[in-house]
């Protein structure tokens, strides 16, 4: 059983004491932040006025007046989030350390990425950037958690567009049983199925597995190497947790790979775990999505090894 502490629990120890004396420094920050947007107005704004005049100075102090104001709403975005980013980390901190886990904001790709990418967990993209790393155990399952974040490049010449074409969080654990072949997991949807139910993935080719609890089939697809071991490995209450961990992540396309004892979990979502803000009114909201947000994640992680009950097959 893993136990998540409540957000009236993290708020009366350290952390609510350590929030409290935040307080002028968030001021100070919204302060130095508003400063640096209205400077940028009203330096730059009068200058947006020569586009209306002709000839190559005009423009150019158009420009100029362009670029006053970006820089102004920068520097005031930037003084901004690191004040955020200051208050996250300890807030995200202090939950992990309940748990007996770890949280960095800053995270990194490994072998958990290139194997979602290989399967097609994830689209193709130019370039990858990652965050916030939980890491550790939980009710004695090793874990791996991060956001990620894909962009592509499309077009060409003046049409060429960076598009955001994954953000979410791809998740690693170790599996309790163990298992040899490969088993996908993903939301289910339209396939034309002309020559075969199956998918090629990787190199490999994985077959239609069919559950037999119905639920589960009007969910999501499964496919694998091994049939027997699929149904083994996928017990029929995943479907309720993993729609329970899509919601709570407000989030969507769902995909989970069962690879060589490891199972890597996609979900395409918003930013997660943003438990701070400047608005010290805004810290219990906040706080208590991110707690319901990791103990969906928690149940997950603990169906995903709950062992077979006797009277179910393997054990």
């Amino acid at each position: 059983m893993i136990t998540i502490p409540d957000v009236d629990t993290l708020l009366a120890g350290d952390l609510g004491r350590w929030l409290q004396g935040q307080a002028e420094a968030r001021q100070e920050a919204k302060r130095k932040a508003w400063q640096r947007w209205i400077g940028g107005l009203v330096l730059g704004a009068p200058l947006l006025l020569c586009f209306g005049g002709e000839g190559f100075v005009w423009q150019a102090l158009g420009y100029a007046g362009l670029g006053i104001v970006a820089i102004g709403f920068t520097l005031g975005g930037i003084i901004r989030q690191n004040m955020v980013s200051s208050l996250k980390r300890e807030m995200n901190g202090a939950l992990a350390r309940t748990l007996g886990i770890s949280f960095d904001p800053a995270a990194r790709f490994g072998d958990e990425f290139n194997l979602a990418y290989a399967y097609d967990l994830l689209p193709g993209y130019t370039r990858k950037t990652c965050e916030d790393l939980w890491e550790g155990e939980l009710g004695g399952t090793r874990f791996c958690l991060y956001e990620a974040t894909l962009i592509e490049r499309r077009g060409s010449g003046k049409d060429r567009r960076d598009v955001t074409v994954f953000r979410g969080v791809i998740l690693t654990i170790r599996f309790a049983r163990e298992f040899h072949g490969v088993t996908l997991v993903e939301r289910q949807k339209m396939r034309l199925a002309l020559f075969g139910d199956s998918l090629t993935r990787n190199g490999m080719k994985l077959d239609r597995v069919k559950m037999v609890d119905p639920r589960f089939e009007k969910t999501f697809d499964v496919y694998g190497s091994d049939q027997v071991e699929a149904r083994y490995l996928v017990h029929p209450a995943y479907a309720e947790r993993l729609v329970a961990l899509e919601e709570r992540f407000q989030g969507k396309s769902l995909k989970a790979l069962f690879h060589k004892g490891d199972v890597v979990v996609v979900v395409d979502s918003e930013d997660l775990f943003e438990s701070a803000s400047l608005n010290p009114e805004k810290d219990r909201e906040l706080l208590g999505r991110t707690i319901d947000q990791f103990r969906a994640l928690a149940e997950m992680i603990a169906s995903l090894n709950e062992r077979r009950r006797e009277g179910t097959g393997t054990s």
